[in-house]
């Protein structure tokens, strides 16, 4: 996209090509207003085509679960009218009740399930070992819910960009946006490494850019990164259709026969000077979940310290010095994900790796999403902080993202305010 042929204006500017930014677009496009969506990078090129690609009900904080009910819908809608093959599957999500804590943490996730009228339900083992064939060293069963299902992530993320542009939007790749320009204290249009686009609305969905991004602003966003490292097998001859997670292990069957792989709820997170900055609020997520958390302090924490608050406009930005956040997988996590693997699946015990990865996941101080109109700054709305859960939640995200720009009632995301953090 160059200067000459970049549009003048629209309707509304989305900030981000990740599954929420696309869906966003879709669900706007659809109503016949006019958008732009400007991804730095390539669509999809971050944490959504890097996640697991699980579509889940189960497990959820409550105040998700309403929008996620809302999401699976959207999706099997979405499977026909892409028209593409993303991989959408469902075979049902299953936890492990490994030790007699898990249990007891699946027990309790099922009075939510029964407040919601979910399918869930509590399997014994031998029930276990019908769902899951070939599965062994279980002395418990598990947390199961059969309508969740999975997908494709970056086939998903392209293919719903593409049904946007068919509706109409402008899909913007290499484009990054520098600012916001505000006038009379709104938005009046975004300023893009290519030029500026007048806009009375602007959506920042940027995920694990989202915070650097409204600092510029004077928005004060509570997030931080945590870095999840997956890999995928080879193809094997193994029917196990269910997604399952199980502590140091989580996996699913992927569309070319093979499993995407992971060591379950454990991550990575970077001590950056945003990590000084937020430490007393997340403090409470950290000591719950610190045995699952490995503390980094490495080169990133000086990469980011010599970030400017505040830049100039018309000159390069960290956007576009870092056009894709691509970190190094850890090792350590994902050999133990695959021995628990070979361990739980004996049938799979030397099976070939594809290829190893790892992505930079938006974490809020109580791993909620934050989506919201944001009152400072009329015009703008902030859909980022999806810790680890926006993939299955990316249509209803997108189509929430969508309503609350257009202004029609929102439903279901009540409980995902920005004013939480206030």
């Amino acid at each position: 996209m160059t200067p000459a042929n970049l549009p003048e204006s629209a309707d509304v500017v989305i900030i981000g090509g990740g599954i929420v930014g696309c869906c966003t677009a879709y669900y706007l496009s659809r109503q016949g207003i006019s958008v732009v969506l400007c991804e730095k990078g390539q669509v999809g090129c971050e944490q959504s085509s890097r996640n697991w690609g699980f579509i889940r009900k189960q497990g959820r904080h409550p105040a998700e679960i309403p929008l996620m009910i809302r999401s699976l819908e959207l999706w099997h809608e979405l499977v026909s009218e892409t028209g593409e093959e993303i991989g959408f599957h469902v075979g049902g999500t299953l936890y492990l009740s490994e030790t007699e804590k898990r249990h007891q943490a699946n027990e309790r996730w099922m009075e939510h399930a029964r407040n919601f009228n979910l399918d869930s339900r509590l399997l014994t083992v031998a029930e276990l070992e019908k769902l899951a064939p070939g599965i062994r060293n279980q002395k418990r069963g598990g947390l199961y819910t059969p309508s969740d299902a999975r997908a494709e992530p970056g086939p998903a993320t392209r293919a719903i960009s593409r049904l946007a542009t068919r509706h109409g939007a402008c899909v913007l790749e290499h484009c990054a946006v520098r600012g916001i320009d505000i006038e009379a204290g709104r938005v009046s249009g975004v300023i893009t490494e290519q030029g500026r686009i007048g806009t009375s609305s602007a959506v920042c969905a940027g995920g694990a850019w989202s915070r650097y991004f409204c600092r510029h602003l004077d928005v004060t966003l509570p997030q931080l990164q945590v870095i999840g490292s997956v890999m995928a097998t080879r193809p094997t001859a193994s029917c196990m259709q269910v997604s399952l997670w199980s502590k140091g292990m989580g996996m699913r069957k992927r569309l070319d026969g093979g499993y995407n792989l992971a060591c379950g709820g454990t991550a990575d997170c970077e001590i950056t000077p945003d990590f000084l900055r937020f430490a007393h609020r997340f403090l409470p997520t950290y000591l719950k979940s610190k045995e699952t958390v490995n503390l980094k302090l490495n080169r990133r924490f000086l990469k980011e310290a010599a970030w400017p608050s505040r830049w100039a406009l018309d000159r390069e930005t960290p956007f576009e010095k870092e056009r894709v956040l691509d970190p190094r997988p850890n090792m350590k996590l994902l050999n133990l994900a695959y021995r628990t693997m070979t361990r739980t699946f004996p049938e799979l015990a030397g099976i070939g790796i594809a290829r190893k990865w790892a992505g930079m996941i938006d974490v809020t101080p109580d791993e909620l999403p934050i989506i919201d109109a944001i009152d400072t700054i009329p015009g703008l709305v902030i859909s980022t902080g999806y810790s680890g859960h926006g993939f299955g939640l990316g249509p209803g995200a997108g189509k929430a993202t969508a309503d609350l720009v257009a202004g029609h009632r929102c439903e279901h995301i009540d409980q995902l305010s920005f004013s939480r953090f206030r």
